[in-house]
């Protein structure tokens, strides 16, 4: 590879996007090119810092709401079924049937929460975004269950949230092949009240 072709290859990975502290590692480079390399890329960054207004920082999760938030009530009026027939992918929404669950013990620090609904208590997966708190939950037979909750609040103390359900157990009987099972419930979760002290 030429050298120029290397330098016009860095900088178009560098204005593409890539993290400034990637390294690329190709052989038979000289010094005097990585150091070039190098100068571009410190360039780079401190024209992204001075146009961004400042230093580039990580972003954090502090100013999430759902942060310091230890249990939540959920209620979702509306799902949504999916199904395959004949192998196409088909949606039904449903309005029929409410769903609840109560999600307690959350501990945002070490990732997990308790999370009870029509099977009992079962201990899940706690992550914490930018914008959601996010359950997650996976059996040993491959359900995956996840409930986002957006830092969006739909009304004070209450969040919009969503619950995913994605099952599939292989099952042939006579007359019988078992499909996919994925469900989507949609409402909110709301902070229960602290009580008094």
């Amino acid at each position: 590879m030429s050298h120029k072709l290397l330098i016009v290859v860095s900088a178009l990975v560098l204005l593409g996007g890539a993290p400034v502290g990637a390294s690329y590692v190709v052989s038979g480079v000289p010094p005097s090119l990585r150091l070039f390399v190098a100068e571009l890329r410190r360039d780079l960054a401190e024209a992204r810092s001075a146009k961004a207004g400042g230093p580039m920082v990580a972003q954090t999760t502090d100013k999430n709401p759902l942060a310091s938030v230890k249990s939540l009530k959920c209620r979702f009026p509306v799902y949504t079924v999916g199904s395959w027939k004949n192998g196409e992918p088909k949606a039904e929404v449903r309005q029929a049937q409410e769903f609840s669950l109560e999600i307690d013990e959350i501990d945002t620090d070490g990732g997990v929460a308790r999370v009870s609904g029509t099977a009992g208590p079962t201990h899940v997966t706690a992550l914490l975004t930018l914008s959601s708190l996010h359950f997650m939950e996976r059996t040993v037979t491959g359900t995956l269950t996840i409930t986002t909750v957006f830092a969006s609040e739909g009304a004070p103390r209450k969040y919009r949230a969503v619950h995913s359900r994605h099952d599939y157990l292989p099952m042939s009987l006579p007359g019988f092949v078992s499909e996919p099972s994925v469900s989507q419930n949609y409402g909110e979760c709301e902070v229960p009240a602290s009580p008094p002290r």
